[in-house]
């Protein structure tokens, strides 16, 4: 009897070749790095290279403890989240517009917005499925069982993110629950409606959160990664998780981020250069005062899920603790993120009216990562 770590080995007499799972797993995660890199060059991305996969992979390893994985099921979990964003596919953004947007092709499932079952998360599930199944093509049988695929594909369906603009915390539904089992939680949402934060830009999973409302049951490494997925405002210190903002917004605002209109903005002296210098400084300061909102959000979101997890048994008291233990930064990210945008705020306001609107910009820029 083979040990579930290292799964059968299976002999292809076609192609007289001998797989183990872990030497399967291998190949498949290469194939998925190898994507990830080729196109996260040929789109210019920022956040969504091969780092991102390389980071979830690290945070997962404590998340996968508390669930008791298997070597097999975190052998799993690693494939799938390299294969999760491979596909990032996207309408451009408007070349004339300073602060216009990629617009991405989210969607995993028929009824996702905008794309539907033609979204990045389909198309990327759709890819890694494809690769799975080549593989026990070429070995002559099922090294991925028929129920690792499907759960694999569920994993990075599920990443698929509803967004919702200016959400007010205390209208979620789960508010009050959370609160209770959580009382130091409505003691921060409290004291952000004093600095004037009541809502905020909230980004869930509905392919994971839906059917654990309805009180189903769900793979445990689907929330290692889901969870890893969009936790990142709690489980990264404020440090990597500014660096990691301002590298999505490089990727978003695109034309703010081409080294050519970064000369222009920082150096130019015409009409035009001041007036979209103006615009890119007002969407970058309205990005990192967004960054307080989006992590108050993910704190209410996790602390739904894991009092839904509780509640349907999948988890017991100890686990949760864990859980809370490990997810442990969403408040210290909070006042990071509100005291970052105050002080850049403060500083770019006082170089402005010293130093001129270019040296303005620079502080800004800089601050944000972009290397002038």
């Amino acid at each position: 009897m083979h040990r579930e770590s290292e799964g059968p080995m299976i002999k292809a007499e076609t192609a007289q070749e001998t797989l183990t799972f872990e030497s399967a797993s291998t190949e498949l995660i290469s194939k998925g790095e190898t994507l990830m890199r080729e196109n996260s060059v040929k789109e210019n991305r920022k956040y969504h290279t091969i780092e991102h996969p390389h980071t979830l992979e690290r945070r997962a390893e404590e998340i996968a403890e508390i669930f008791g994985l298997s070597e097999r099921k975190k052998t799993m979990v690693r494939s799938t989240i390299t294969w999760h964003d491979t596909t990032i596919k996207f309408t451009p953004a408007d070349p004339e517009n300073i602060i216009a947007t990629i617009t991405r092709h989210r969607g995993a499932r028929e009824g996702d917005d905008p794309a539907g079952a033609q979204g990045n998360e389909a198309v990327s599930a759709r890819d890694m499925e494809r690769e799975m199944r080549l593989i026990n093509e070429r070995v002559g049988s099922l090294i991925f069982s028929e129920e690792e695929i499907g759960t694999a594909m569920f994993m990075v369906e599920a990443t698929y993110p509803e967004v919702k603009f200016g959400a007010p915390f205390k209208e979620y539904p789960y508010y009050t629950t959370i609160v209770e089992q959580n009382p130091g939680i409505h003691a921060v949402i409290e004291e952000l409606e004093q600095e004037g934060i009541n809502k905020g830009l909230l980004f869930s999973q509905p392919h994971l959160e839906k059917p654990l409302e309805e009180g189903n049951k769900i793979p445990a490494e689907a929330f290692v990664m889901v969870l890893d997925d969009l936790g990142g405002a709690g489980l990264a210190a404020s440090e990597e998780f500014a660096m990691e903002g301002d590298k999505e917004f490089q990727e978003l605002f695109v034309n703010i981020s081409k080294p050519e209109n970064l000369k222009r903005l920082s150096e130019g002296d015409a009409e035009r250069d001041e007036t979209d210098r103006q615009k890119a400084a007002g969407a970058m300061m309205g990005w990192l005062k967004s960054q307080t909102g989006f992590v108050a959000w993910q704190m209410l979101r996790i602390e739904k899920i894991v009092f839904l997890l509780r509640q349907n048994g999948q988890i017991d008291t100890a686990q949760e603790e864990r859980l809370h233990a490990v997810f442990n930064r969403f408040i210290p990210n909070i006042y990071a993120t509100l005291a970052r945008a105050r002080n850049t705020e403060k500083d770019y306001n006082v170089l402005k009216e010293d130093a001129g609107s270019k040296a303005a910009f620079g502080y800004l820029a800089r601050a944000m990562h972009y290397e002038l």
